[in-house]
């Protein structure tokens, strides 16, 4: 994969030094009240990224800090994961450190990886899912263009009970059309 670039982030594979922060994401009490993944440990996160497969592509998020300077400060993570080449379509995460929420990092990073899975990797469909009471996730993800597809009823035991899930979709043609992107 490229490196991927825009005015203020830069987006590219993660690489091991990333994983210690990468990790303490995943341990952030306000991050995992609301994302479908439980927090790991150390190995099991160095395990995780080891055994990543070639159908994945987990990236980290880097904030350009000062851009005359090439100084950046890695602020998330953002991915397409068990990518189907047959039937063109992947599913994409993120999770952005809650100090750098709400100002349009999370949208911009997806935006990014999705331009490039649609029209770099030649995908018609990117899926996501959210528990259905993740206000904040459910608002970008509808606002980006995301269909919802259907709700999954008590699909993800987390935190202690079951937890209804929002299916997810969006089409490379529906993306190019609002992202002014040429269809392929």
């Amino acid at each position: 994969m490229r490196v991927l670039e825009s005015d203020r982030l830069i987006i590219k594979p993660m690489e091991p030094q990333d994983l210690e922060y990468q990790l303490n994401l995943r341990w952030d009490k306000d991050i995992t009240e609301y994302l479908i993944h439980d927090p790991i440990s150390y190995k099991n996160q160095i395990d995780w990224y080891n055994d990543l497969k070639k159908t994945d592509l987990a990236c980290s998020i880097f904030l350009k800090v000062n851009p005359e300077e090439g100084i950046l400060k890695i602020i998330g993570n953002v991915g397409l994961f068990n990518t189907n080449y047959r039937h063109q379509r992947a599913g994409i995460r993120a999770r952005i450190d809650p100090e750098f929420q709400r100002k349009g990092i999370a949208t911009e990073a997806m935006t990014m990886m999705m331009d490039y899975g649609f029209n770099t990797l030649n995908l018609n469909k990117i899926t996501a899912d959210s528990f259905c009471e993740n206000e904040a996730i459910v608002k970008l993800v509808f606002k980006m263009g995301f269909k919802n597809e259907g709700i999954l009823e008590k699909h993800f035991f987390h935190n202690g009970k079951f937890r209804d899930a929002y299916q997810l979709g969006f089409l490379r043609e529906n993306f190019n059309a609002i992202y002014n992107k040429s269809d392929k």
